[in-house]
């Protein structure tokens, strides 16, 4: 604290104290026979302004206290800190808004609760005069951890208690206007201020600390303002009574005073004494020149060294901190036109090309991807980073999730020749709570790594129940590949962003270096953490997700089984498979349905158990076989079978990880009843079993994932508007929804679309969000104002390139129903189409609970 040492100070402080105190004590005549009377709506006002400047007061203490130490400052700003709470309860309570809510009348509501405010402040300012007067950098964190806990305990617990006593409690009136003192129950704090203004003059602090000095002020104007204006007045919002909360927020202005002028003094002092600590180094160097001259240059050197590096340091963290907002606005310029490059690429690939043009197109999607795929990773981090990301939880399959997930890697590996193979241990719960987005993206990160680092081989991602207490359960992921393994000491430094475990796999494989950086950060906020077994040298690496998921009712998520268990119990099945792991898991699953299942590692083994159980008059009615094995593959397997007498009534299956031109045609000319993907969802695979096992032969055409997935006729025709400025992604999105048989209009900014909605009802409302002349948010909260009329509710969805932390409750908070992000991917939007359609004409209020249609 800066010490003043100028002559006469003392006196001219004892005069500004004096002044003050005539001046606030002779404004309260007037203002008491004043007949001007404040409203609700106004001293609501004053007190937010009061709740806003302790607060702001009471974080300027703090700071100055974790900067220093000083016990002073924890009370100060605990004082502060909970007087701003208490004075936004009161002026919440007594506002317009909870009249008749709480169960006293707001004649005694108000003096109750505004002097059990003034009285928590008395008694801490009154606390701080017992305070050690010193800064206590020497003490243990252990103690200074206890006495912080104890102060914010003792504030947030006077204001809960406070709070709940308002609001449950009757409180009697505290007016007495027949006595001497009106109100009595003020002189409380008036006293304790009384009593702090006289502790402070004792102690004499102020006559030399400025701090102290407007601390004598601010009490002295509190003191002033209960004596004379809160314990006088007649009427709640009568003159005096507004005089008084004015008093009240000059009080707080005071202290704010003080703050600002010791914290820039402390600034002061810092560069002062770093000035004179160089002054006394430059000194000593120059001491030392003669003997030492070489080590007195390299100390130099040294500290200008230092000098730029804290310099660099400083510009560093002034770059990062305003990278934030350039990324939101990069994410929304890039994604836009990219949104048109990727849609228009899908839609071109779907009609009929030459090989080459496949071929480039393909080319163009994959690089596509890959642009979008290094945005996100870059997104993410920076959100992470910056504090920005939460999770979105809600109810999903587990399974389902990750059978989805690995599907859209299946190519891939396939294109690696590699086997891709998920099990899911039986006690895994089938439905879970938690953010099933960022689980696919964590589980897309490892197994795209997987795929990425091992040439020959598989690729397994396994799940199973580390706890279950009932509730909640922790689940263990386990992806396991045969690649080029990790040594031992570069296994922590792949979770440091932008790193790899070696300098020429950024050549050699490419990427960001960011993936497990997120996923062991999304991780840790699912209550999880990722870790590795690996060895180098080609013997592969593990990694192991865990986290922590909430159980959730299946009945919810669970769709209508077509195929009962009947069906499959006792039914002769064969498994051929070379890969060991996959065989395993068929076997497993397929037991678990209560069939009779049986694996070989190749055709040879095949024919020969066929011909076995055909002469024992036990044959097997369904064959799963893969259709890329060594020595003998599936087709020639099949075609064998065919020649073979007894063995051509079986009922085939073929798997496949991936699919070749002509395959379709072969399996139909050998009589294969279906030809799936792996890896296979179990949902999928066991329809297909049941529509093969319940079909005569060559009654249904070959059963594919497509035709599994078509289960009913078309979607219903939707009329939809289409609110985007983008001349490119209004095409995209008016070619995707009419492909799709619906009726589109197309709408450029928000006016356009409120003109259009006037003219015709639409079922859905596709609503960009930044628009010229009305944007997407303001263009929403019309549509809703006109609903409170009409009564009928809008479907709007937000279409926005936005992927910053805000801009989905943004949408939600101006009306939207949901959020959809671009680039918009096609199955996605089908989905949300397809849920639409079906809820229409079946929910008084279609309104989707916000987050649900978030892609």
């Amino acid at each position: 604290m800066r010490r003043e040492r100028h002559p006469g100070l003392a006196f001219r402080r004892v005069i500004q104290y004096t002044l003050l105190a005539i001046a606030l004590l002779a404004g309260a005549y007037p203002a008491h026979w004043a007949t001007w009377r404040g409203t609700s709506e106004l001293h609501t006002l004053l007190e937010a302004i009061a709740s806003l400047i302790a607060f702001t007061a009471g974080a300027m203490a703090l700071v100055r206290y974790y900067a220093r130490k000083s016990a002073v400052f924890l009370l100060l700003g605990s004082c502060f800190l909970g007087t701003g709470l208490l004075d936004a309860c009161h002026g919440l309570i007594t506002s317009s808004f909870f009249a008749g809510i709480a169960p006293s009348e707001q004649v005694a509501l108000a003096p109750w609760s505004g002097v059990l405010a003034r009285i928590f402040m008395s008694l801490l300012m009154c606390a701080i005069l017992l305070a050690p007067d010193r800064e206590a950098e020497a003490q243990g964190p252990a103690m200074t951890t206890r006495k912080e806990i104890l102060m914010y305990a003792l504030v947030g617990g006077w204001a809960l208690i406070t709070f709940l006593f308002f609001a449950l409690v009757p409180l009697p009136r505290l007016f007495y206007p027949n006595g001497t003192v009106h109100r009595p129950a003020e002189l409380i704090p008036a006293a304790f201020f009384a009593l702090a203004v006289g502790g402070y003059l004792w102690k004499g602090t102020w006559k030399t600390r400025n701090f102290e000095h407007w601390l004598v002020l601010s009490l002295i104007a509190a003191t002033a303002g209960e004596f004379a204006y809160m314990t006088f007045y007649r009427h709640l919002y009568d003159a005096q009574y507004i005089a008084g909360h004015a008093v009240k927020i000059l009080v707080y202005f005071f202290v704010i005073a003080g703050l600002f002028e010791n914290t820039f003094a402390i600034f002061k002092r810092a560069e002062e004494n770093a000035t004179q600590l160089e002054t006394r180094v430059q000194e000593r160097t120059e001491e030392l020149s003669g003997a030492n001259a070489k080590l007195a240059e390299e100390i130099v050197e040294r500290k200008a060294t230092q000098i730029r590096l804290q310099e660099a340091i400083a510009v560093a963290e002034s770059a990062s901190q305003a990278k934030g907002e350039f990324l939101a606005n990069m994410s929304h310029e890039i994604r836009t036109p990219l949104n048109g490059v990727m849609g228009m690429t899908d839609l071109v690939l779907e009609t009929d090309l030459t090989r080459e043009q496949r071929e480039y197109l393909e080319t163009v999607k994959m690089s596509a991807d890959s642009l979008l795929t290094v945005i996100n990773d870059i997104l993410d981090f920076s959100k992470i980073e910056s504090g920005k990301f939460d999770l979105d939880e809600a109810d999903f399959s587990l399974r389902d999730c990750l059978e989805v997930t690995l599907r859209t890697l299946a190519t891939r590996a396939h294109q690696k020749g590699l086997e891709l193979l998920c099990e899911v241990a039986p006690e895994v719960p089938e439905a879970v709570r938690g953010d099933a987005n960022r689980l696919r993206q964590i589980v897309i990160n490892l197994v795209g790594n997987a795929v990425k680092f091992t040439s020959v081989g598989e690729v397994a991602v396994k799940v199973r129940t580390v706890e279950n207490d009932g509730g909640t359960c922790v689940l263990e992921f386990a992806v396991v590949d045969t690649g080029i393994g990790i040594p031992f000491e570069k296994q922590k430094l792949i979770f440091e962003p932008f790193t790899q475990a070696d300098t020429s796999t950024t050549r050699k494989y490419g990427g960001t270096g960011l993936g497990l950086t997120i996923s062991m950060r999304l991780a840790a906020m699912m209550g999880g953490e990722i870790r590795i077994e690996s060895e180098p040298v080609r013997r592969g690496t593990c990694f192991y997700l865990t986290i922590k998921l909430t159980i959730a009712d299946a009945k919810a998520i669970r769709t209508e089984a077509s195929v009962t268990p009947e069906e499959l119990r006792g039914v002769n099945v064969m498994i051929v498979d070379d890969n060991r792991t996959n065989r395993g898991i068929l076997e497993r699953l397929l037991k678990g349905w209560q069939m009779r299942a049986k694996s070989v590692d190749g055709g040879e083994e095949a024919l020969t158990d066929l011909l076995l159980a055909r002469d024992a008059k036990d044959p097997y009615a369904l064959i799963l076989t893969d259709a890329h094995m060594p020595t003998m593959d599936g087709f020639t397997l099949v075609e064998r079978m065919r020649q073979t007498p007894g063995l051509g009534t079986a009922t085939i299956m073929m798997l496949t990880s991936g699919g070749h031109r002509g395959d379709a045609v072969r399996c139909q000319e050998l009589g294969i009843a279906a030809y799936l993907l792996k890896p296979v969802r179990q949902s999928e695979l066991r329809e297909a079993i049941g529509r093969v096992l319940g079909k005569a032969q060559g009654e249904v055409p070959l059963i594919t994932r497509f035709s599994l997935n078509d289960r009913g006729g078309p979607v219903d025709t939707l009329k939809i508007l289409l609110v985007e400025d983008n001349a490119v992604n209004q095409r995209l999105v008016m070619l995707l929804l009419e492909k799709r048989h619906h009726e589109v209009v197309v709408a450029g900014n928000g006016r356009e679309a409120l003109a259009a909605m006037e003219k015709a009802i639409f079922d859905l409302v596709l609503m960009d969000v930044q628009m010229p002349e009305m944007d997407g948010l303001e263009a929403t909260a019309a549509i809703r104002a006109r609903e409170v009329r009409s009564g009928k509710h809008q479907m709007v969805i937000a279409l926005t390139a936005h992927a910053m932390k805000g801009d989905q409750e943004r949408c939600v908070a101006a009306g939207m129903d949901g959020y959809f992000g671009k680039p918009i991917r096609p199955q996605e939007l089908d989905a949300v189409l397809e849920s639409i359609a079906k809820g229409r004409g079946t929910v008084e209020n279609p309104r989707y609970t916000p987050g649900v249609l978030k892609i």
